[in-house]
């Protein structure tokens, strides 16, 4: 009979990564590193539940038939991974993080997104939000979270996203660059900035931008061409 001999793995989560989330549970911009404990009990029913779900995913990612290979699946998982470690492992943050919230109601929740669509260009944070619909953060987060499966922040970096994507299609890029569009809508790292565009668009930001000004040129040289 065999001795069991436990697995042991490694996995590495983008520090950007981490605190792009934390900031998200807080409702505001960190302004210093998250300070982790050194090591994390398994004993722990916190830690382990996260194990377990890490042991999941690791289990099902390379499997051609797994769910988590559909991004409507996959990339939830992955965001509750990020979220269940600020909850598993011992930080300053984490007794904030894990407060009991109040409900708040979908007019609340339309209330914030008709600002973030109409106010994506300006510095929008979780906390002036919640002020502006007279709810907590907390409870903005979670409305959010409930009824539309994204933190406030997360939401207000989708459509800025977008708009950026759709100024990318409608720029020349003899007079316009990736960067300037990316600062225009609120993303001043432009690797992360490019690293989500091409994962949202399956192109990288500067492609879109020649894409969009060869089409405008092809079509601009058939007008010409037209009696």
């Amino acid at each position: 009979m065999g001795r069991w001999q436990p697995v042991v793995g490694c996995v590495k989560i983008d520090r950007c990564v981490v605190e792009d989330a934390l900031s998200d549970a807080l409702g505001l911009q960190l302004t210093s590193q998250i300070d982790f404990t050194s090591c994390m009990s398994i004993e722990a029913g916190a830690a382990r539940s996260w194990i377990n779900m890490l042991a999941l995913f690791a289990e099902q990612l390379f499997r051609p038939d797994s769910l988590l290979n559909q991004p409507l699946a996959g990339l939830p998982f992955v965001d509750s991974l990020v979220h269940g470690l600020l909850l598993a492992a011992d930080n300053p943050y984490r007794s904030a993080i894990t407060g009991e919230t109040n409900v708040v109601s979908p007019r609340a929740v339309r209330t914030a997104v008709e600002i973030i669509e109409e106010e994506a260009h300006l510095p929008l944070t979780a906390s002036s939000l919640a002020a502006r619909c007279h709810v907590s953060v907390r409870s903005l987060q979670q409305g959010f979270r409930r009824h539309l499966g994204a933190s406030p922040m997360a939401y207000v970096r989708e459509v800025r996203l977008r708009r950026a994507h759709q100024s990318l299609l409608e720029s020349d890029p003899s007079t316009t660059s990736v960067a300037s569009v990316a600062h225009r809508w609120g993303f001043s790292n432009l690797g992360r900035f490019a690293a989500a565009h091409t994962a949202r668009y399956d192109e990288p930001p500067a492609a879109t931008l020649r894409r969009a000004f060869r089409r405008s040129q092809a079509n601009l040289s058939c007008t010409e061409r037209s009696p």
